[in-house]
């Protein structure tokens, strides 16, 4: 029996359009804002409780970089698959079905961020026009809102591109092992 030594398009290693490396650094920059704002609010909440001083924009800071991790996160969710599913339904479907259900689940998410990138950017915009700043310091938080909708449309984009893998069977697995190669004896 002969094995196909020919590897999906995904499973090298800049996948389907560069995209893994993309998603991988995209995680990396959502797990380190996720860590700030871990730090930011257990900072905040010690110099608050033992010095009645709490750090200064702390809670804005920690929404925004919160928001800006959380768009950005689901922008690589979005492209590999990977978010939290019930799969009682698909499990027992064959691979026609699956694809069918991947298809419309997947068109539905589409339309849902392209949707909520253009909101987002209206929100942003006004964010912007109207000058909001942070309470303490008075920093401009419009930046983190324009990260945020440059996150959601990466989100919009990247799930067009799985979209596109799904029509042409590539889709994109990012936490799979890849693939061994077999040793002919």
């Amino acid at each position: 029996m002969t094995q196909n030594s020919d590897p999906p398009r995904d499973v090298s290693s800049g996948g389907a359009f560069g995209l893994r490396r993309f998603t991988a650094w995209v995680e990396f920059a959502a797990a380190f804002l996720m860590g700030l704002v871990t730090l930011l609010a257990f900072g905040s909440a010690v110099m608050r409780y033992a010095f009645s001083a709490p750090i200064p924009d702390s809670h804005d800071i920690g929404r925004l970089a919160l928001g800006v991790a959380i768009f950005w996160g689901v922008a690589t969710v979005n492209y590999t698959g990977t978010h939290i599913s019930v799969d009682l339904l698909y499990e027992m479907l064959g691979k026609t079905w699956r694809r069918v259900m991947d298809f419309i689940s997947t068109t539905l998410v589409l339309v849902s961020f392209a949707v909520l990138t253009v909101m987002m950017s209206k929100n942003a915009q006004d964010v912007f026009a109207t000058g909001e700043h942070s309470y303490d310091l008075r920093f401009q938080i419009w930046p983190a809102y324009w990260l945020m909708v440059i996150g959601a449309g990466l989100a919009t984009l990247t799930t067009a591109v799985r979209l596109w893998l799904i029509l042409t069977d590539d889709t994109p697995h990012m936490h799979e092992d890849q693939p061994v190669p077999m040793i002919e004896e």
